[in-house]
């Protein structure tokens, strides 16, 4: 069994309270209540749930983007300080759900991933940067041509690999992807799919992935925590909880549950983007 790579304890995030404008108390919000996971080098671990559930709540602590009212994580055995550890902020990325959204619709993607690099000294100048960002881009299954463009120019599906690419740009050691597909047409999501998971493969990566999804999770990882009204209802290899779910919310989840084909993952070469996957 690997060592872990991350771990979650009695992490607690809290919203509202005080008081508003007219000094009438405000009702606090506890959207995640006392979440322990331990995720392990190497592994895709999922965590799962309806809308508001509490998961992109993790992702987000972990990532650095929202602060925890109280608990700990430590990445690596050591805490967590994304924001203040250059070494933790370049080792944990995250891929998001709107990939438009997530791109500056101003600047090509050649220049944003270019100075992604040139920032976190990836790449010493301009060429060097347009080299590697042609390199990314060709593992996330586009052409070099891409980088010459905008975001608007691609579908969602284009935009999701380019936000990949980003995300990998500074090679990471845990990408955290947050309800990757859930934006995309249905069939484009086992393109994407099988492009993270090898990835994850061929790249040595741990990965996070959150998803409402338990079809997508029981072909992309390996084990899953379950999660709803801000507290982990169920946890343990995929296999066995959507086998023998132990609680209520985990068999709700897999009765609304539509089962996908087997996805074929080529273990050579690059997975192209599919003839559907143009611009829309």
């Amino acid at each position: 069994m690997s060592e872990p790579l991350l771990e979650v304890r009695d992490l607690r995030v809290g919203f509202g309270g005080g008081r508003d404008f007219f000094f009438r108390r405000k009702e606090r919000f506890e959207a995640v209540r006392g979440v322990d996971l331990t995720i392990r080098k190497g592994e895709s671990f999922a965590i799962v749930g309806e809308s508001g559930a509490g998961k992109s709540t993790v992702a987000k602590c972990i990532v650095g983007l929202q602060a925890p009212t109280s608990g700990e994580i430590r990445f690596e055995g050591e805490p967590l300080r994304v924001e203040a550890d250059a070494d933790q902020r370049r080792a944990i990325q995250m891929v998001f759900q709107d990939p438009y959204g997530s791109l500056n619709p101003r600047m090509t993607v050649g220049s944003a991933i270019g100075e992604l690099l040139r920032v976190n000294g990836v790449a010493a100048d301009k060429e060097a940067a347009r080299a590697r960002t042609a390199e990314l881009l060709g593992m996330a299954g586009l052409p070099a041509a891409a980088m010459d463009k905008r975001p608007r120019a691609f579908s969602g599906g284009q935009r999701q690999r380019i936000g990949i690419a980003r995300a990998l740009a500074i090679d990471p050691t845990l990408l955290v992807a947050d309800e990757p597909v859930s934006a995309l047409d249905v069939s484009i999501q086992a393109s994407i799919l099988i492009l993270l998971k090898r990835l994850q493969r061929e790249l040595g990566l741990t990965m996070v992935f959150i998803s409402h999804d338990l079809a997508v999770v029981k072909q992309l990882c390996d084990r899953v925590a379950v999660m709803n009204e801000g507290v982990v209802v169920e946890e343990g290899s995929v296999g066995e909880v959507l086998a023998h779910p132990k609680d209520a919310y985990t068999q709700k989840l897999l009765d609304a549950t539509t089962e996908l084909p087997p996805m074929e993952i080529s273990e050579l070469g690059v997975v192209a983007a599919p003839p559907g996957e143009t611009r829309g």
